[in-house]
This record gives structure tokens, sequence and C-alpha cells, in this order.
């Protein structure tokens, strides 16, 4: 398929093509242009959803630093996400690519189909010790393959957000700014915006055993700093400026995370203390707007809990809830 044949826009619905169909796409090892079509996105075939953002800038995890990436022909989902459930329980939950060859446009008019809820749905998958000698092919670990090299001053993939209505013209303002700062702060070796750095050199582990549904306030700037090493880190974690916007906000806990695979090594990997708020994906605004919409990852040192009744007051509830 050659690109711009379809080039979704943010807000059109689509269909899901039949498994059929998207298999026949496929080279040998499962992947178009180095995109593999996963199990847990069987699911989702011949469903309507609406175009969240098309997934032409992307952040990429390499070995030492994040990386922003073009990929070709594809778009993201409003809300669908991998539940991981055939990936020995993966609990990043992130949001899947969608190659337009897989997905049909819709006729105006027509309405997406009801989000799905991964958290609560019944997962088949028996949940057994993690295996860290084993290496998983997913999305994520194949994403470094299935994008290409971007430069920052190529202005056409800012022209690329407006058209496909990725970004408002204030959120491109916004990505702009975010972007010449950082840059100014990595040559000058200072914090990038809004970092906020630690004391600390063996950082705390703070469990509250936190459940789906719970409600938890995002501490304050000096709290979460208390917990923070001199890299602005909680045992290798770090908290962005995407995340402390939301410092004095609470948030439902989404779910616990207690493994993810690494997108670096392919490995599954056990997390403590750590949970998915949600409404906090990341808006992507200062990684030059990419489009991964991901759950960041929450320390429960960074939270505290929050007395169910007090929600009852309306002052005290934020947007989110």
């Amino acid at each position: 398929m050659n690109e711009g044949n379809l080039h979704f826009r943010a807000g059109d619905i689509v269909e899901v093509r039949s498994e059929a169909e998207i298999l026949a796409t496929l080279a040998g090892d499962g992947t178009l242009d180095g995109l593999p079509f996963m199990p847990e996105m069987q699911k989702f075939c011949r469903k309507k959803f609406r175009v969240f953002k098309r997934a032409d800038k992307i952040c990429v995890e390499e070995d030492w630093y994040i990386g922003i990436k073009r990929m070709r022909n594809a778009v993201l989902l409003e809300e669908v996400r991998c539940d991981g459930e055939d990936h020995d329980g993966c609990q990043r939950m992130c949001l899947i690519f969608w190659k337009e060859a897989w997905l049909k446009p819709l006729l105006r008019g027509q309405n997406a189909d009801p989000p799905m809820n991964l958290v609560s749905r019944p997962v088949r998958t028996t949940l057994g010790p993690i295996d860290t000698s084993k290496t998983y092919f997913c999305q994520s670990t194949s994403i470094r393959h299935a994008t290409e090299f971007m430069s920052g001053w190529d202005i056409r993939q800012y022209v690329r957000d407006l058209i496909s209505k990725s970004l408002t013209p204030m959120e491109l303002l916004k990505v702009l700014f975010f972007a010449l700062y950082n840059k100014v702060a990595r040559r000058a070796g200072i914090p990038e915006f809004g970092a906020i750095m630690g004391k600390e050199g063996k950082t705390p582990v703070i469990s509250l055993n936190l459940q789906p549904g719970e409600i938890v306030e995002v501490k304050n700037e000096s709290e979460i700093a208390a917990t923070l090493d001199r890299r602005g880190r909680n045992r290798g974690l770090t908290i962005s400026h995407e995340m402390l916007r939301h410092c004095g906000r609470r948030f439902r806990v989404l779910r616990r995370v207690d493994r993810m695979i690494l997108e670096t090594t392919g490995r599954m990997r056990e997390i403590q203390g750590t949970v998915l708020l949600q409404g906090t994906a990341c808006s992507g605004l200062c990684v030059r707007g990419c489009a991964r919409n991901s759950h960041p990852m929450w320390r429960e040192a960074w939270l505290k809990r929050v007395d169910i009744q007090a929600v009852l007051i309306p002052t005290a509830l934020s947007p989110e809830l």
C-alpha cells in the first residue's frame, strides 16, 4: 500500500478488517513493514473505532535514551490497548499500532463501538513466575525495526501533525517550545523543562498495596523530590514533567503493574510498588508531539491514598474523576 492511499486523520471512524484479510498482508515473520499483528489484536477484528492520532511520530526507547522516530502508514485507535494476555500478562497497556492496510474507512454518520474495559474483563492467562531468560516478540519490542530516523529539524513532521489533526495549533506551539528549551538545556548541562532532582543515593521502596478503583492524590513536588536520586529517579524510574503537572490532583487507580516487557531487551521484568492512574496518559507535548499516549508508571511513593468519603465533596474532585 502506498503512503497516502487512505491517510486516516484523527476523528475518522474505521473498521478493523477480518483476521484473514490482515493475515494476507503479513510477511513470513508475521509483520507488515516490521510491525507485528499480535494475538491480542484478534479480538478487535470487525469492530469499529475512532482514530486517535496518526502514528507518524512516536518515541522509541533506545539503550540509553528515548528517541523520536517515524512510522509510516499507521494510526492509533482511541483506547485500543494491549492487555498482554498472550505475552504472559505484561501490564504496560500499550496503545496498539494499526497499519492502514488493516483498516477500512466507514461512511460519515457511522458510530464507533463502545470501548472494551481491558482491566476488568476476564483474562485467560494464568500468571506464573517470571522467566527472565525469555525474550518476547510484540509491537513494543519490534518498534525500532518498524520506524525510521527523523530529524528534529524536519519541519514536515509538524505540518503533518496539523493536517492529520494530531495536534492543534496551540499544542504545536507548546511542542516547539519544549523541544527548543530541552535542546538548549541538554547542551547547557541543566535539567530539562520541569524536571526535578533528588538528593538520595538509594531511593526508598514504599508500598501502599493500591488496588484498581481506589482514589489517590499525587504528592507535591517537594514530597516527590524526597524520593528521588540525583538523576531524578526512584529505583530507576523517572518522573516526567507530564506527570508533575498532576501534583495535588486526585485520580483513580487503573491497575497495578507487577510485570512488564522491557522495550529495549524484550525481557519481562518484575515491578514493585507501581500503578497506572486513570486520566494521566502522556500527551506527548514535551516529546515533540509523540502519539503513543502511554500510561506513565507511578511509584506508590509519589502517591497518597484518599479516604473515599473525601471525594464525595464536589470541590475535592479532579476532572478525571
